[in-house]
């Protein structure tokens, strides 16, 4: 079992949302938990993005927007 948990049944559509993305782990622990609970998908909206290190690898850096944007190129779904 992972580090999260849902305390009931989660609604078919979710979204987290994080004040800071750093790794992605905790929103993908999070993600599985609640698709596990009964999510179908699960979206994720940060507010920044940590410079400290590599773009997570669920995410990339598209070309014209400003350094340190990310958009996510994984969907959690069943």
């Amino acid at each position: 079992m992972g580090a999260f948990r849902a305390a009931g049944k989660a609604p078919p559509s979710v979204i987290l949302v994080d004040d800071i993305l750093t790794t992605g782990a905790t929103a993908a622990a999070c993600a599985r938990a609640l698709l596990s609970a009964g999510a179908l998908e699960v979206g994720l909206l940060t507010a920044a993005r940590s410079l400290g290190g590599a773009v997570p690898a669920r995410c990339y850096n598209p070309r014209g927007l400003l350094p340190g944007s990310v958009v996510a190129r994984e969907t959690f779904s069943r």
